[in-house]
């Protein structure tokens, strides 16, 4: 025997969290499925003698959605913000480079060549027009601005965000914005400049507190138009396991999903309402149905309901990513780990992707004398990390990070985290297969689609679109 649902949520990641957590708000008070032990999704911490280690954001952005969030979850003295301004590196020929962000920073460094630096500066006197079909971004930027600019300046960043792979990643998919800009003023930096003067009129009528607003000054800086980072005195975990709190009589974990269908109507004809079968053989009947699972999950779900549909989002690339976090005795490393961390080229050849110096960033990560920092690792083309055991893993990791900060001994501890498919890749032609299925969404009714691999995959973004989907399926429901 079944029973009705007024709403379900498949997927407790932090965008179904949130996307469950204004249903609520708005008197919808929604049916969670979660087929793991806890809710978070990527986001977890975990908290062990004195240390954290997180398995995902490490200090992500706080833009106005999440801050909202924080608000309402009452956690506003709970939050630590981190120096949007610490130093970055950029590793080359095996010695780290201050990270360059400004434009002294760009004549000062080491990591380009005069006549790269020459064409960056340049730029803002040019006048230039994007090709009709979309370029990946290695395209984008060899043509702009030449390969020694994408291997040390652009690949390090990219891999270290988005762990993406610059020549698949489209421009339109990607970074629509710059599109916008060489296509409206013939020059990024024209549009740069014209958008930071629109972020700061925005700030300054802002209602976020003071520290969650960037602090701008007269030099221009890549930074300067970003909201601050951050995290929680308990880390980032603390976001989704408030939410759960919350919801919790709401949330069924370690549930997983059969299959769902369209509800069977009268006479034979199907209804505008799903059906859900569990894994243990429980049928759910609810009007409405929001998926917040990945887009391979998702196609899975839809293959019979909506093969097309499932078909597009099937399509989506996601990345591998392993993450090894290690804590250390401050005296085993000589390097003075002052700023955020370090990002590493793939020209470099190594499997680390990026090191945070999470206890330089954010106070209380580790204990007064010892030290933690994450490695991101495992590029889309090599799967060994993968193949290996736990702690061979993250000896090659620690390794490198040895070799490159002077760290002598074994760490005190660790947290290894891998996931082969961890995040959604907008590669050239994300944008029209989202818009596609975008259109197809349109023609299955009640059915409600939420995550990191439609329009944005950082945590505001995720935040933004639940909240807004959550208030699209309330103004469906019949008063």
């Amino acid at each position: 025997m079944g029973y009705t649902e007024k709403v379900v949520v498949i997927g407790a990641g932090i965008s179904g969290l949130a996307c469950a957590f204004r249903l609520a708000q708005l008197g919808l008070r929604p049916c969670v499925f979660e087929s793991e032990g806890r809710a978070g999704g990527v986001i977890e911490t975990v908290r062990r003698n004195g240390l954290l280690f997180e398995t995902g954001p490490q200090s992500p952005r706080f833009p106005e959605p999440v801050w909202k969030l924080v608000l309402e979850l009452g956690l506003a003295d709970e939050f630590v913000a981190g120096d949007s301004k610490a130093d970055r590196y950029v590793l080359r020929d095996g010695r780290l480079h201050l990270a360059p962000f400004s434009p002294g920073g760009l004549i000062a460094t080491r990591l380009v060549k005069p006549q790269s630096k020459l064409r960056i500066l340049a730029e803002v006197l040019g006048n230039t027009v994007p090709p009709e079909q979309e370029e990946s971004l290695a395209q984008f930027v060899e043509r702009k601005f030449g390969k020694d600019v994408l291997d040390y300046l652009v690949d390090p960043v990219i891999s270290t965000v988005f762990f993406g792979d610059s020549q698949k990643m489209g421009m339109e998919s990607a970074f629509p914005a710059l599109v916008d800009w060489e296509r409206k003023h013939g020059s990024l930096v024209r549009g740069a400049l014209r958008s930071r003067k629109r972020s700061q009129n925005r700030a300054e009528s802002s209602t976020a507190p003071e520290p969650i607003r960037s602090a701008h000054t007269g030099k221009l800086r890549v930074t300067d138009s970003l909201p601050s980072l951050g995290s929680f005195k308990a880390g980032m975990g603390t976001l989704p396991e408030k939410l759960a709190e919350i919801l919790k009589e709401n949330i069924r974990y370690r549930e997983r999903i059969e299959c769902i269908a369209r509800s069977p109507g009268e006479n034979g004809s199907t209804s505008s309402g799903w059906k859900i079968r569990l894994q243990n053989g429980e049928e759910i009947q609810t009007e409405s149905l929001v998926l917040a699972v990945p887009a391979y999950a998702v196609a899975s779900l839809l293959e019979n309901t909506a093969p097309q549909l499932a078909s597009l989002l099937n399509a989506i690339e996601y990345a591998p990513v392993c993450t090894v976090s290690s804590a250390y005795d401050r005296r085993a490393v000589s390097h003075n780990l002052n700023g955020f961390g370090f990002m590493v080229p793939r020209r470099e050849g190594l499997e680390t992707i990026c090191t945070f110096w999470n206890s330089s960033l954010l106070e209380g990560h580790a204990p007064e004398g010892q030290v933690v920092m994450t490695s991101f690792a495992g590029r889309d083309a090599n799967q060994s990390l993968f193949a290996m055991p736990e702690d061979e893993c993250a000896q090659k990791i620690e390794a490198e990070n040895a070799k490159i900060l002077g760290i002598t001994g074994t760490p005190i501890d660790r947290m290894v985290w891998r996931s082969a498919k961890a995040l959604p890749q907008y590669n050239v032609g994300h944008a029209r297969r989202t818009a596609q299925a975008a259109e197809m969404l349109r023609s299955v009714p009640n059915l409600y689609l939420v995550g990191n691999y439609l329009t944005g995959r950082s945590i505001g973004d995720c935040v933004q679109i639940a909240y807004r989907i959550a208030e699209d399926l309330h103004s469906q429901v019949p008063r």
